[in-house]
């Protein structure tokens, strides 16, 4: 991964895809069923403009973010200190490299694996979790590693008529602009994703015994640490 240009690429459409996903995200209710009992300190790796750390905070005593970009970040501590949340800390960290004296009891990332050197990663992720904690990892899956610009494109426009129906016009138009913008399609373009057999070989070698929830364009992967 070229952490410099994915930084700069996220920071180019951080605001606008914060409005995307801040509207259009649904409950992560396999999220919340995947909580540990154990519930002291949990790492959010890729966290973006702070929503799952925010949602994290209701459950956890202490929350820890972590994302190379700083327009994202910038963002999430704003929402931060708009809401009073004080059990959350952001750092710019990137998770290949991240480097903690504390362990957690769960560690999440949303959209954030197909970014990195995954095997690199999770073996982080292992050695930094309690006993008992759990590991939540949910990425985009897909046949084709890098799908067509085209494909991202005629989505958008199937989307549009449904997205007015459910957000407004105004708010459809946002959505539509963004998903067709020259700096998103450009990211997408750097993608690779992972077959759900590729999911499978992949993720049971670090992850042995883990367990797979397919839920349309995504998968879920959860695992925990005995």
């Amino acid at each position: 991964m070229d952490i410099k240009n994915t930084a700069k690429q996220f920071d180019k459409v951080a605001l606008e895809y914060d409005f995307v996903v801040s509207l259009t995200e649904k409950q992560d209710d396999i999220l919340v069923k995947s909580m540990p009992n154990k519930r002291n300190q949990v790492l959010d790796i890729g966290c973006g403009s702070g929503n799952k750390s925010i949602l994290l905070s209701k459950y956890f005593e202490h929350v820890i973010g972590i994302d190379i970009s700083d327009s994202f970040l910038q963002i999430a501590e704003h929402k931060k200190n708009a809401k009073g949340i004080k059990n959350i800390q952001f750092i710019n960290m990137d998770a290949e490299k991240m480097d903690f004296s504390e362990k957690f009891d769960m560690i999440i990332s949303r959209t954030t694996f197909h970014h990195l050197n995954i095997a690199n990663v999770l073996e982080r992720c292992v050695s930094l979790l309690n006993n008992g904690g759990v590991i939540y990892i949910k990425d985009n899956v897909s046949d084709n590693p890098t799908p067509a610009k085209w494909t991202y494109i005629v989505g958008a426009f199937l989307e549009f008529w449904p997205d007015c129906k459910q957000y407004g016009f105004k708010n459809a138009k946002r959505i539509f602009s963004h998903n067709v913008s020259k700096d998103w399609l450009s990211h997408l373009a750097s993608d690779i994703y992972l077959s759900e057999s590729d999911y499978h070989k992949i993720y049971e070698k670090h992850l042995p015994s883990c367990n797979f929830i397919r839920e349309g364009w995504a998968m879920n992967v959860i695992w925990k640490k005995i």
